[in-house]
């Protein structure tokens, strides 16, 4: 049909998509055509699928992009032209393969987009991947920063790109609790 778009995300088993995502997804992106890559806030819940916090998002950070992966993987969605132009998730990542498309979208030039509205929810339990291979995620992610910034991470990158994310992280998560931000 005229005007339809191909749309790509990837959702970890123990994660779920909100009700009405790829809804809204599908509609921003047809009406945002120079956006590639979306994602939005995250729900945070048990093994029993029982809300246990949230994460509220800034608007996107490209330089903080560069030093953390703050991206909820379960709420990105892209648009096939990104696949297409740099290649599919590498799966020699076991952790950061996300933060690595990310950063190999962001690098080619592709356009993000945080939207406003929770999309999906990241399920926290003893037996998931985030817990049981830190260490491997962390190695991962030193890896991902060498090669973008030819260092690991300094101080001097925490307080100039990490901090300043977090903290805009930490304002736009306490609007949202005291209601003064709707989503």
């Amino acid at each position: 049909m005229p005007g339809d778009i191909d749309i790509m995300a990837y959702l970890n088993s123990d994660d779920t998509l909100m009700p009405g995502a790829v809804a809204y997804v599908a509609s921003f992106l047809q009406n945002n055509p120079a956006v590639d890559i979306v994602y939005g806030h995250r729900i945070v819940i048990d093994h029993n699928g029982q809300e246990i916090g949230r994460a509220v998002m800034p608007p996107h950070d490209a330089l903080a992009l560069k030093y953390i992966g703050y991206v909820p993987q379960e709420t990105m969605f892209w648009r096939r032209r990104v696949w297409e132009a740099i290649g599919p998730i590498d799966e020699t990542f076991r952790f950061a393969l996300d933060w690595d498309f990310m950063i190999r979208a962001q690098r080619a030039g592709f356009k993000f987009a945080r939207l406003p509205r929770f999309l999906g929810c990241f399920r926290v339990h003893t037996e998931q991947k985030t817990s049981a291979m830190l260490g491997v995620g962390l190695e991962e992610m030193e890896k991902i920063r060498i090669r973008e910034n030819g260092h690991g991470i300094t101080r001097a990158d925490m307080r100039r790109f990490v901090f300043p994310f977090l903290a805009k992280q930490f304002v736009y998560h306490w609007l949202h609790r005291s209601g003064a931000i709707g989503y």
